[in-house]
């Protein structure tokens, strides 16, 4: 962990080195404007700066968002990250509209809070339109080298919150240990949503389903074995060949889990579910804001329960 610690805080010097925005600049600041990508980065971000005085914390993606994958910049987005002092991002590619903003602001601080923690890798998937071959050109295929949804691990997300208290304690010295403080106490509640998750007593290897990208994380969590994952939205949906192939899964597999969020992937989750005579856990992937303002332990608590309830019901 010393390790990791250098190498960011070496990355930061050599990007504050090359920076017109230093930290002198930032000192006579009334306050350090830091702004966030998408809403998980603004949930990890508001427990590091919680009590920190000499931090505006701004989230730029509107809270309904959802996840970045074909996210534009907006007028509004530009004007943000023009009066902005740090931009604090996922990275893993989920932020791939960047280009932009680092070519009109070449001189905007980003911490890619991702840098240091390893990716799970994601397998490539494969949507063709029905009565199509793959051929004819019209299949679909999405390959990531790795999965950006760092932030659906309790360690990640940890990891991630140190990245963010690392780079702002050297813009705001003043608030420096708080950030500090904060990032550790968030790495205690991580560790005990982790043991909370083992405690339920799932055996490793349990076969699950996944119909979100970012579940792939919980299933690595609760050491499930993902069997088939379908990842659907408005404009790509499982074939009718797709699904069938997944049933026949499920029935050989004899699958018990089919997490999914409330999105375009539930109607598939419950399809196949029903060919099992399970039920779906229905997971909160935190990309936008409850109405309750629930903290990021909060939420992803609700989801380890989420699970452990599923959990107790298909054991009766």
């Amino acid at each position: 962990m010393k390790k990791k610690i250098s190498v960011l805080l070496l990355a930061l010097a050599v990007l504050l080195a090359g920076c017109g925005k230093t930290t002198d600049t930032m000192e006579n600041r009334e306050k350090l404007r830091v702004v966030t990508s998408f809403y998980p980065m603004f949930l990890l971000a508001q427990a590091v700066t919680e009590g920190a005085e000499g931090v505006e914390l701004l989230n730029m993606a509107q809270p309904q968002t959802g996840c970045l994958h074909d996210y534009e910049l907006t007028i509004s987005d530009m004007k943000l990250l023009e009066g902005a002092d740090v931009l604090l991002i996922n990275g893993g590619g989920m932020e791939s509209f960047l280009t932009q903003a680092l070519e009109r602001y070449p001189e905007l601080i980003i911490v890619d809070t991702s840098a240091e923690i390893e990716l799970l890798t994601v397998e490539e998937h494969h949507h063709h339109h029905e009565g199509e071959e793959a051929h004819h050109g019209h299949d679909h295929d999405h390959t990531h080298e790795g999965n950006p949804h760092i932030w659906l691990s309790p360690e990640g997300a940890a990891q991630q919150a140190e990245a963010m208290a690392l780079a702002l304690a050297e813009l705001d010295a003043a608030d420096a240990a708080l950030f500090t403080e904060n990032a550790e106490a968030f790495h205690e509640g991580a560790h005990g949503l982790e043991h909370k998750a083992h405690q339920i007593g799932i055996p490793e290897g349990e076969f699950a389903a996944v119909f979100h990208e970012g579940f792939d994380y919980i299933t690595d969590l609760f050491h499930m074995e993902k069997v088939f994952g379908i990842i659907a939205d408005e404009y790509q949906m499982p074939s009718a060949k797709e699904l069938a192939e997944a049933a026949d899964e499920a029935k050989g597999h004899g699958i018990r889990f089919f997490l999914t969020a409330a999105d375009h992937g539930e109607i598939y989750a419950e399809t196949l579910a029903a060919e099992v005579d399970e039920a779906v856990v229905v997971l909160d992937p935190l990309t936008t804001a409850d109405e309750a303002g629930c903290s990021y332990l909060e939420r992803m608590e609700k989801n380890i329960e989420a699970i452990e309830r599923h959990w107790k019901e298909a054991a009766e």
